[in-house]
């Protein structure tokens, strides 16, 4: 736009600009751009841009969250809507209903707004004519789409002109296998039980299980060599759970969201602090230069941002296009189902080793187990797995046949199923009704959670809740500290508990000597350790028994025993947080 050419005391024409010309200031100030050159370009003032990347955060979350861009080229402002809660309420149930690929029309969103406003309880008048709708669409960059035509499921020709789009990219960057990672979402009902079980010819009825919906979102992310696993990201719904009280160490990355789903916040921390940073230590570790090229595969999902803002260095990320996931998307080829599978052997273990009732063992099984449970699980997903899964998009990278790849998501599954049915014979059926599972039952169970994280089934007044009360946890899902309560083991118990397995391990044909060197080096490191933590509260104890011995003349000096040893001091060594969890006052 042009300037006013009058004298210097004129003002300068009015310009307002569009979301997206915003969006590139905020970009160019973000590389170091100097502000007086982004200003003479969009004629404006120094308070513009100011007031610009204020807006930052809000733009950029527009921008992510809507359909299309277009909407962005077009409007100028964020001015929010006269019925605010209806309309953040209205997107999301249409944001989960296209996900789950049901098609919308206008006057759908029309009458699911008014039934909306009824729910909501508003008194503000609202007309939903086509304006209101016109209004509604450009906020949220909705636009029309043609549902006619041959449009699938899954786009098996997109998926073939990929592949050979795929495989020039990785000639064009020069790349290895050990510098292209696939990473998605998966989500997972962690300590769930089969619904029903085969009763005998005696029985009348045979006791089921309530299924249990306690959900996560687990991250999984591998490279196409299978010599890299970056660590699980579980996505739960409490920020602080009881479960991880009094924890040093987690197996997984842990972060928390109100229904326990990705957004694009958390990916984006995902990305940048643990993605990023893994892969240069990947690097260093094999001898590669640090600022190596690297590639990230991910599917076109709501909770991955645009590629511009997954970019670190030498580091990015490449979508594949719309409708093929399910074809060639690597971790979707067989990968989470060896992860899960590895999982619920672990649980049924873990489940038929119980003497508690199955009921209780559920009750008493908590967050912590389950993330344990699934970092043991991802350790047993082996490279050649990891390398199969890249055989559909990428087939040179893989080692395996056609035929043997066709059969391979088929075998790993029934070999899951046989090895839970014999762990099953080893257990007396009268005393676990688990074990009157047929195998019909297990395959249904180690699928039970399949596609979860990508279908969302709300109903109308979850979705209400979700949006209007984002971080207040429902009283029916926390986690009490009755159920998650745990005793403090002391060292003199554990050194026991040790000193009982080495026995039982020595003494058993099914334990290797390699095995019992492994537990009888594990037990070195824990007395070693055991003498580090003594050695730490006994100096402790000497500057506790010094102040109380400077105390002792005191005449009210409750510490001073009378008849005996001011310097005395009584500690449990049976228990040595006595000793380190003293007053701050005590401590020197």
């Amino acid at each position: 736009m042009e300037t006013s050419k009058a004298g210097t005391g004129s003002k300068r024409k009015r310009v307002v600009l569009t979301l997206k010309q915003k969006i590139e200031i905020c970009q160019r100030l973000e590389k170091g751009e100097k502000r007086s050159q982004i200003m003479n370009e969009f004629n404006i003032g120094s308070s513009t841009i100011y007031d610009i990347k204020h807006q930052k955060e809000e733009l950029l979350k527009f921008y992510t969250s809507s359909e299309s861009s277009r909407s962005a080229d077009k409007r100028r402002t964020l001015k929010k809507p006269k019925l605010e809660e209806l309309d953040r309420v209205l997107y999301e149930w249409f944001a989960l209903k296209r996900l789950q690929g049901v098609p919308m029309t206008g006057t759908i969103l029309i009458e699911k707004a008014k039934e909306f406003y009824t729910k909501l309880q508003l008194t503000e008048s609202c007309a939903f004519s086509e304006g209101w709708l016109t209004c509604f669409k450009l906020r949220h960059g909705i636009r029309h789409l043609d549902m006619s035509g041959k449009n699938t499921a899954a786009d098996c020709e997109a998926a073939g002109s990929y592949c050979d789009h795929f495989a020039k990219i990785v000639a064009e960057h020069g790349l290895s296998p050990d510098q292209i990672y696939n990473a998605d979402e998966t989500g997972l009902f962690w300590r769930c039980l089969p619904e029903s079980v085969l009763a005998g010819s005696g029985e009348a009825s045979a006791a089921g299980f309530k299924k249990n919906k306690d959900r996560i979102t687990v991250l999984v992310c591998a490279n196409a060599a299978g010599t890299h696993q970056i660590k699980l990201f579980v996505v739960g719904k409490s920020k602080n759970p009881c479960a991880f009280k009094n924890l040093r160490h987690l197996p997984v990355r842990y972060s928390a969201q109100s229904n326990s789903w990705m957004d694009v916040q958390l990916f984006t921390h995902w990305f940048h602090y643990i993605f990023v940073p893994s892969v240069k230590q990947h690097f260093r570790k094999n001898g590669k230069p640090e600022d190596s090229k690297c590639i990230l595969l991910l599917d076109n999902c709501r909770a991955h941002p645009p590629e511009s803002k997954l970019v670190s260095g030498n580091i990015f990320v490449i979508y594949l296009p719309p409708k093929v996931t399910a074809l060639i998307q690597p971790m979707d080829q067989g990968i989470i189902e060896n992860l899960k599978c590895h999982y619920r052997k672990d649980f049924l273990r873990k489940l038929l080793s119980n003497n508690e009732k199955i009921t209780e063992f559920q009750k008493a099984y908590s967050l912590k187990d389950a993330v344990y449970n699934l970092a043991c699980a991802w350790k047993l997903v082996k490279p050649q797995t990891l390398r199969r899964a890249w055989h559909k998009l990428w087939p040179n990278v893989s080692l395996s046949s056609d035929e043997e790849f066709k059969d391979f998501r088929i075998r790993q599954k029934k070999s899951t199923v046989m090895e839970m049915a014999l762990m099953m014979k080893n257990v007396r059926s009268d005393e676990n009704p688990m074990c009157k599972l047929s195998e019909q039952e297990l395959e249904l169970w180690v699928d039970v959670d399949k596609d979860v994280s990508v279908v969302h089934v709300l109903s109308d007044d979850e979705i209400i809740k979700s949006v209007l009360n984002p971080t207040k946890e429902r009283e029916s899902e926390r986690e009490t500290d009755e159920e998650l309560h745990e005793v403090r083991v002391s060292w003199a118990k554990a050194a026991e508990a040790f000193q009982v397995v080495l026995k039982f391990a020595e003494t058993q044909n099914c334990y290797t000597v390699q095995d019992v060197i492994r537990l009888h080096l594990l037990h070195s490191t824990f007395l070693q350790k055991k003498q580090d933590y003594f050695k730490q509260a006994d100096i402790q104890d000497l500057f506790k028994k010094v102040l109380i011995h400077k105390g002792s003349g005191d005449p009210h000096n409750e510490n001073a025993e009378p008849g005996g040893d001011p310097c005395m001091v009584v500690t449990d060594l049976d228990d040595p947080s006595h000793v380190i969890d003293t007053d701050p006052s005590d401590n020197v």
